[in-house]
């Protein structure tokens, strides 16, 4: 019987989208008070995007994302560069969303690691039907859903530059820089792994930064 499990895959609400989670992290720590960031980007549309129930259904997940980082994580926001920004925002759907963090260390770090650089669509059928016992929400959800949510994935991926394109697929280790490297590592090594680093090179991480 399966477990009674689920994984949380909202995340088909809204894709990566690294600058506008900056511009509410950035928000956020001007108050500190999310209902004041919710009236700036949901009655205020501080982002410029779409309308009133599509503001809310995707401010939900923006804030759930960086609900999910530490302090110190989101405070690098400001500083942060572009690169670092997608992987700040990539990181918090690691913690987040279980679903990518598992599809990312047992398919793509394991195809790097085995210099495999490119995800084929047999790839994501596996690992699916792989997780079908464990979490019970993947037997019950539509084809189209189940479509929708390797779309949204890859194409988080791409934005996030942990694969060329969507069309191709060819795997991409990100860079990371020494100060958001040792943030993941004073949060929780494991997550280096979604960045595709090898246990070799979390070690390393782990000497220098704990």
């Amino acid at each position: 019987m399966p477990l009674v499990s689920k994984y949380l895959l909202s995340f088909t609400a809204v894709s990566l989208r690294a600058y506008e989670t900056e511009i509410i992290a950035n928000l956020y720590r001007e108050s500190f008070d999310w209902d004041s960031v919710a009236k700036n980007v949901i009655d205020d549309d501080a982002l410029q995007k779409g309308t009133i129930a599509t503001r809310k259904r995707e401010f939900v997940e923006f804030k759930r994302r960086l609900q999910s980082l530490t302090q110190e994580q989101l405070a690098y926001y400001k500083n942060a560069t572009s690169s670092d920004v997608k992987n700040l925002t990539m990181l918090s759907c690691f913690k987040l969303y279980t679903f990518i963090s598992d599809f990312v260390i047992e398919v793509m770090r394991n195809k790097l690691l085995l210099f495999d650089f490119q995800l084929i669509n047999s790839d994501y059928e596996a690992f699916y039907d792989s997780k079908r016992v464990a979490y019970d929400n993947l037997n019950k959800i539509s084809q189209s859903s189940r479509y929708k949510l390797k779309q949204v994935m890859f194409k988080m991926f791409e934005q996030a530059d942990f694969i060329d394109s969507v069309k191709n697929k060819n795997i991409q280790k990100p860079y990371l820089s020494k100060e958001l490297i040792r943030l993941v590592v004073e949060d929780d090594p494991k997550y280096l792994k979604c960045f595709l680093c090898s246990d070799g090179e979390i070690n390393e991480h782990i000497k220098r930064y704990k």
